[in-house]
């Protein structure tokens, strides 16, 4: 995925049941982010307009890195 960019989240302190951005990744104006909300982690993906609630970190990072997959056009892949 050498066309896109990475980014991560600022630690801020707030409210603790409003999500927080933890890392996410753009493409073409096509978003893939995690968020943590208490002890779960939302995956969104912009492009499919779909968000998948993930109970642990290693799930959500899976589920990051196929959705990042997605992103990239047939021909860019």
């Amino acid at each position: 995925m050498e066309n896109g960019a990475y980014y991560m989240g600022l630690e801020t302190e707030g409210d603790p049941n409003s999500p927080r951005l933890i890392m996410g990744y753009t493409l073409d104006g096509q978003r893939v982010e995690i968020y943590k909300r208490q002890e779960t982690y939302i995956v969104v993906n912009t492009k499919t307009e779909k968000y998948l609630t993930c109970l642990g970190f290693e799930h959500a990072r899976y589920i990051f890195k196929e959705c990042v997959r997605t992103l990239a056009p047939e021909g860019r892949a």
